[in-house]
């Protein structure tokens, strides 16, 4: 995609926002990137850097590095595609070469992520860095040897909460060597997901020492309204934020573009999927190369088929769907057509707002508001890599809040991101977890440093329910299981439902708890682009059996709730005559 092309859809796309009533267009202008000295490396590491493009840093990079090895724990909250893996992957990989047996740990939020960066790593080609990922695809006759030779492990929270840190006895020399933990992509350790992987981090912690690690953490953020706060949050400890941005950024246009009005009496506009699909297949057709983003798996399958039909036979073969639910056969081969440009486009939920590497993209569709002004800023950044100028396009749906957003753009341009949380004095996430510490190693009043002011509560609530014992004045576990397998960090079921055709040749996959609404007897189930109807559901065995049928129609569950007022607290008046009842 030539710079001149981009610059030409830009232009349409304005001179569209603008002949269309209501549309707002914005343009945020380019910024030259400030770059440094590269730092005393290892000559290795410093060759390697310089044959991948990477002669000087960016600013940000040399201040993160400089800290981590002063000893600090750092937060790094840039921008999207602003280079800030390399501020942990740098003073690790210099660890590594400097002595083979220190160690690190590369924490991603999906495995997806974890094998992308496994490329990445292994491109650099260094001798003295062995990489490894360890999750639950992990053949076990390579645990043993991953464990005893990898210095860089790239896992994921939920492999350290059950994998990990319950047999840290056969990991010893690891954590008795581990300098560094990373977690990339902090800024979705939010609520209950991130609570519980700050519990997982501070059992990290606790066994690291117990075999004389005391490693540093090295935390990559989007942009939030508070990276610093959330790092401490997650780890209980103090750390140092690096977030002036030394990257360059392209001209970034705009584009608030509400759908039209089909009724002007009834206020009925044209659905945000077609919409959506319009704009993207407009996008593609022009060989500008984008993403949209839809908010849900359907969506997503959705304006991809409006899309392909408007495009055309030829057309449609240059774009794909992509989210959850794929085989990894089918992710994987996705992201690499669209990485080497083999695909124009991809229709995606927020499967692909992390960071995956597919390529350079030049617009983004945002169909919907994703539910934070954070996410969108993540999705855009998607586009635009380096100088490259990016369009980012936002499509209201019909419901109040994406309307708002509309008719209110500063709200989303003027960067006011959420705050993300996460609290370790929730006994429903801490109790659990301090039953898997206990299993780990008796736990003592100094634990309190690990888990926070509501340690001593919610222990004494544990033994009250006679799952701790104390022994010797510490706390013991009395169960005869591992407690850390009945811990569901994502606060979901983590049973899947295989999705099969009549010859048993499996479709796709599906979450159990997602089963009953979307592949009950007689449900459309959509698999990139083809449409299938779900013969058969058992919950017992895991499994459903689809047909294929014609893309015809599509079906939606109708989900229907009956209050039922239990107790009546107190009643009020109002000041316009109403009551008010709790």
């Amino acid at each position: 995609m030539t710079e001149t092309r981009v610059q030409s859809s830009l232009s349409t796309m304005s001179r569209q926002a603008v002949e269309s009533l209501g549309d707002t267009v914005a343009s945020l202008p380019p910024r030259e990137a400030t770059l440094v000295k590269m730092p005393d490396l290892e000559p290795e590491l410093s060759e390697a850097l310089r044959k991948m493009g990477a002669s000087r840093l960016y600013s940000h990079q040399l201040e993160a590095y400089e800290r981590v090895r002063a000893g600090e724990n750092v937060v790094v909250a840039t921008a999207t595609a602003s280079g800030k893996s390399l501020c942990y992957k740098i003073p690790a990989f210099q660890n590594a070469l400097g002595r083979a047996s220190r160690r690190a740990v590369f924490l991603y939020p999906t495995k997806a992520l974890a094998q992308d960066q496994l490329g990445k790593i292994k491109a650099f080609g260094l001798r003295g860095v062995h990489p490894a990922t360890y999750d639950g695809d992990t053949p076990r006759a390579l645990r043993a040897d991953i464990r005893r030779k990898a210095n860089v492990l790239l896992t994921n929270p939920d492999m350290l909460n059950i994998g990990i840190l319950p047999n840290h006895e056969a990991w010893a020399d690891f954590l008795r060597n581990l300098e560094i933990v990373a977690v990339d992509e902090a800024h979705v350790l939010r609520g209950v997901f991130g609570s519980h992987v700050a519990a997982v981090l501070r059992r990290l912690r606790r066994v690291a020492k117990l075999h004389g690690g005391d490693p540093r953490f090295v935390l990559t953020s989007a942009t939030i309204a508070n990276p610093q706060e959330l790092a401490e949050s997650l780890t209980g400890l103090p750390f140092a934020l690096v977030d002036n941005d030394g990257a360059s950024t392209g001209e970034r246009r705009v584009v608030f573009r509400n759908p039209p009005l089909l009724d002007k009496e009834k206020g009925e506009r044209r659905s945000l999927l077609t919409e959506g699909a319009l704009v993207f297949a407009n996008l593609v057709s022009q060989g500008v190369r984008t993403i949209a983003f839809a908010r849900t798996r359907k969506a997503a399958e959705l304006i991809y088929r409006y899309a392909a039909n408007r495009l055309g036979v030829e057309g449609a073969r240059r774009i794909s769907p992509y989210r959850a639910g794929y085989t990894p056969r089918e992710r994987r081969e996705i992201e690499g057509r669209l990485f080497r440009g083999d695909l124009l486009g991809v229709v995606s939920t927020n499967a692909l707002e992390l960071g995956v590497d597919v390529g350079a993209l030049d617009a983004v569709v945002c169909c919907g508001y994703p539910g934070s002004v954070a996410s969108v800023w993540q999705q855009w950044g998607r586009a635009g890599r380096g100088k490259d100028p990016a369009l980012a396009v936002y499509i209201p749906g019909r419901d109040s809040l994406d309307q708002f957003l509309f008719e209110n753009p500063p709200r989303v341009l003027g960067r006011r991101v959420e705050a993300a949380r996460v609290t370790m004095e929730n006994p429903y996430i801490l109790g659990p977890h301090l039953l898997a510490a206990a299993h780990e190693a008796p736990l003592d009043a100094d634990d309190e440093e690990y888990f926070g002011p509501a340690y001593r509560s919610v222990a004494k609530a544990m033994m009250e329910a006679r799952a701790l014992a104390s022994s010797g004045g510490r706390l013991v576990y009395v169960g005869g299981d591992n407690p850390a397998r009945n811990i569901s960090l994502r606060s979901a079921s983590s049973e899947t439902v295989l999705i099969a055709d009549g010859e048993g040749e499996l479709i796709g996959t599906a979450e159990a708890t997602r089963a009953p609404s979307e592949l009950h007897p007689g449900a459309t189930y959509l698999h990139r682009g083809t449409a299938y109807e779900v013969e058969s559901l058992d919950l017992q065995l895991h499994r459903a059996v689809a047909r294929r049928v014609p893309n015809r129609y599509y079906t939606r569950p109708r989900v229907e709730t009956d209050v039922e007022i239990l107790e009546e607290v107190e009643a009020r008046d109002l000041a316009n005559g109403a009551m008010l009842h709790w």
